[in-house]
């Protein structure tokens, strides 16, 4: 264990590692800061009545720089922290296919809102607490199958660059949830209030 550690340090040194942390800090900023309230009002004065595209540049940003994060993560070298055994990989394997499964379920559900594609085809609908299908057993279903998925992607193919985004991912994540809640209670008041007491955050009350 305290190789496996030293390893971890001297390869985290690598200055393409560092890259990569820093890729994924600098993703993390830009997504936050122009999901952010303040910006999006000063965004709002500057577009005028095209502010309705807004979500929808947005995502596309969003995703254009991630797809640059990904490229980094895959152009740094391989270095294998152990060989997992079988029950490691049948584990991960499952685990996946699980994550997965809840994913495409988020995407196909919120993907028009969320993107903001409903735009371009001319469709308004109000937001709406959504406390029905997976929200009814966690409040953030994307993000818990999002972390089930990079974590269990790392134990399947335990490499640095693998570890390094699923610690960035992870702790992005958990940081973005608690600005992204706080907007959520000013949107839905008590009523978002009243759903996180009953509903708990990423893991399922049947599985803790």
């Amino acid at each position: 264990m305290l190789n496996l550690s030293k390893t971890i340090v001297k390869t985290t040194l690598n200055s393409q590692y560092l890259f990569l942390i820093i890729a994924w800090l600098i993703f993390g900023l830009l997504h936050s800061l122009l999901a952010n309230n303040r910006v999006k009002q000063v965004i709002m004065r500057f577009m005028g009545r095209h502010y309705s595209y807004y979500r929808l540049l947005y995502s596309i940003f969003s995703a254009a720089m991630l797809i640059l994060v990904v490229y980094d993560h895959y152009s740094v070298p391989v270095s294998v922290l152990w060989l997992p055994g079988l029950a490691e990989r049948v584990g991960a394997q499952a685990i996946i296919l699980v994550s997965v499964s809840i994913m495409v379920i988020c995407i196909i559900k919120y993907f028009p809102g969320l993107s903001g594609i409903r735009v371009v085809k001319g469709i308004q609908k109000p937001d709406i607490l959504q406390s029905s299908g997976l929200h009814a057993f966690v409040r953030h279903p994307l993000y818990s199958g999002t972390l089930l998925f990079v974590w269990a992607l790392f134990f399947l193919y335990p490499y640095m660059n693998n570890l390094i985004s699923c610690i960035c991912i992870s702790l992005y994540t958990l940081i973005g949830i608690f600005f992204e809640e706080r907007k959520l209670i000013q949107q839905y008041g008590d009523s978002y209030l009243a759903y996180q007491l009953r509903v708990p955050m990423l893991v399922p009350r049947f599985f803790v």
